[in-house]
């Protein structure tokens, strides 16, 4: 068996954290940001990325 997180483990796991922030974390496969978060409650755009690493790193701010 293999332990180590798949790039889909770490996906849900930092989708977790921004549902936790009150921020919904959105895949968009074909733009130029392929990851989005938006607002929970209004879905208004609050920072775009072509990485997971930097959505992880924004949150961490």
């Amino acid at each position: 068996m293999n332990d180590t997180p798949t790039d889909t483990d770490r996906a849900d796991e930092i989708t977790a954290r921004a549902e936790r922030a009150g921020y919904r974390l959105e895949h968009m496969p074909g733009s130029l940001h392929e990851w989005h978060l938006l607002d929970a409650e209004d879905g208004a755009p609050l920072y775009s990325s072509t990485t997971l690493a930097l959505i992880e790193q924004w949150l961490n701010e």
